[in-house]
């Protein structure tokens, strides 16, 4: 029961941080943890997990994921949340068993490599999180003032 309160507890300041108009959840334990079960706006997908399944869901603001890493080959569990990233989400949650995802070869790098970053951890659960809007930080030298010589456009030809 601790175990629900706690991740309960963590998803509470995403959802608001994230201000879902849609919702995809993914998995048992993602359904039982979203609070709002009533919602109209949310796609549900449960085990067992294929790419097929992919194609029946619509583009949404959020996805909230769990027993992908837990219960997929750590390949095909890359491979599907890859998918969701680049193609039908912008924000992500992951819910992923410790134990469980261990077992299956996932550790802190494989996440990080994702453009996740790590939430919080609880005693059964770790949970990651993904934004668009904050994977590629805006870096003060990436525009045109420092690119390609600007003081030598029209003295040389190149």
């Amino acid at each position: 029961m601790t175990a629900y309160l706690d991740v309960s507890t963590i998803l509470s300041p995403l959802l608001t941080q994230f201000q879902p108009e849609s919702v995809l959840i993914v998995g048992e334990t993602a359904r039982d943890f979203y609070q709002d079960k009533n919602d109209t706006r949310s796609q549900v997908l449960t085990t067992p997990f294929n790419l097929d399944k992919l194609s029946t869901i619509v583009t949404v603001d959020l996805a909230i994921i769990s027993e992908i890493t837990d219960t997929l080959v750590k390949p095909q569990a890359l491979e599907w949340l890859g998918m969701i990233r680049n193609c039908y989400a912008q924000h992500i949650i992951v819910i992923s068993d410790i134990e469980q995802s261990t077992q299956q070869g996932w550790q802190l790098a494989d996440f990080l490599g994702m453009g996740m970053k790590h939430v919080a951890t609880t005693a059964k659960y770790q949970i990651f999180s993904y934004a668009i809007e904050n994977y590629q930080l805006k870096r003060e030298w990436q525009n045109s003032q420092f690119w390609a010589n600007p003081e030598n456009y029209d003295k040389y030809r190149w």
